[in-house]
């Protein structure tokens, strides 16, 4: 694993993570209830959502809601809270790639080299007070995502941590599952090897610019005019 040092949601982050598969996103991949390659097409419209990121160079779907803002709001209160809870201190993290740097998960923070934290805010208080009643309910909800995060970084733990403003926090620790994780390894190799076709499909249509400034071998030629004659021109009037 190697970590892209950036904040989250920034600029940085966000052209980080573009065009490639992340944690948040792995529910398009496999199934999390029997563990099974989603199907239909599914998959295919996320290998296409990627593609479109890399061929316009820009996200996709990078629109910040009401409850997305107050759940960026909170959330250094709630590391906080954790923080005091557990006595410990976390390090804030931005973007976890594979060694590939073909998929990537963002965890919310990192706890020494073992663990890692993964935050969800509940706007609406009910919902938070579900989670307190059932916390296997809230493992479940978020189970592909925590899943993958483990898988991209390595770690051996994440913690849940659900949070509402006033209420009583729910952590609940969650481990990789060997049988999920080889499943989703491999799910995750056959949507790469999709994504990679697609890709180079791209550009060799021309649809994605190759990397660097492009070279003009010939400015002037559908004018009818040579670089010579140009440089000609530059020689007579002058100028450099």
């Amino acid at each position: 694993m190697r970590i892209v040092d950036c904040v989250q949601g920034s600029p940085e982050w966000l052209q980080a993570r573009l065009g490639i598969p992340t944690a948040s996103e792995f529910d398009k991949l496999i199934t999390p209830s029997k563990w099974e390659p989603t199907k239909g097409t599914t998959s295919r419209n996320y290998a296409i959502k990627l593609l479109t990121e890399r061929i316009v160079g820009a996200p996709l779907d990078h629109v910040t809601t009401a409850a997305m803002q107050a759940g960026h709001d909170w959330e250094p209160k709630a590391r906080a809270a954790y923080e005091l809870r557990a006595g410990i201190d976390v390090e804030i993290c931005g973007l976890c790639l594979n060694d590939e740097g073909t998929a990537g998960a963002s965890p919310d923070f990192l706890v020494g080299s073992e663990g890692s934290g993964e935050i969800k805010y509940a706007t609406a208080p009910e919902i938070h007070i579900g989670r307190l009643i059932d916390t296997e309910g809230f493992r479940q909800e978020h189970f592909v995502q925590v899943q993958g995060q483990l898988y991209i970084t390595g770690r051996d733990w994440v913690d849940l941590v659900g949070y509402s403003a006033g209420l009583p926090m729910v952590q609940v620790r969650c481990y990789a599952v060997p049988d999920f994780q080889v499943k989703l390894a491999a799910a995750l190799d056959v949507f790469l090897a999709g994504l990679h076709l697609l890709v180079e499909r791209a550009k060799s249509e021309g649809w994605i610019a190759p990397p660097g400034p492009a070279i003009v071998e010939d400015q002037w030629g559908w004018l009818g005019i040579t670089d010579e004659d140009v440089a000609g021109l530059f020689e007579d009037t002058g100028a450099k």
